[in-house]
């Protein structure tokens, strides 16, 4: 009798060696570092921040308003201090730069088109869906992979 071992849809993205995830992996890092920056943060400006990039010694905090990010900005001298000492991350930066979320610029929905699924997806998505101990959903996802050309 073969034992079907159950995997949770998150560690089959995790253990995949493609984009989606490491995708997957570098938007969980950053969500965690944005934590520890908020942290260092007045919680009236915490929630307006967020780690958009973080390369070895430059960190780029997004915010949503200019004026946010003029009082981000006016904190950033003792902010970069504090976050040396909060996280091995944070260790080597030398530069905090502030970017602002454009809302006023709108982009066009462009037309819906019915998605398309190579083999190589649908194959992938069958073995995720085989993986699976909760039938509906391993059903939902064989019927999808079906769905490939």
């Amino acid at each position: 009798m073969i034992m079907k071992l159950s995997r949770s849809v998150n560690k089959v993205l995790v253990e995949a060696n493609d984009d989606l995830a490491i995708l997957v992996t570098r938007t969980k890092e950053l969500s965690y570092l944005t934590q520890i920056l908020r942290q260092q943060l007045e919680p009236d400006l915490a929630v307006h921040c967020y780690i958009g990039k973080l390369d070895k010694d430059c960190l780029v905090i997004l915010v949503d308003s200019a004026a946010w990010a003029s009082k981000l900005r006016f904190h950033s001298q003792t902010l970069l201090p504090q976050l040396q000492m909060a996280h091995q991350s944070f260790a080597q930066l030398s530069l905090i730069r502030v970017k602002i979320l454009s809302q006023s610029v709108s982009i066009p929905e462009p037309e819906y088109q019915k998605p398309k699924m190579n083999k190589e997806n649908a194959k992938g998505l069958n073995t995720l869906a085989e993986s699976i101990d909760d039938a509906d959903l391993q059903a939902a996802l064989t019927r999808l992979a079906e769905r490939a050309k």
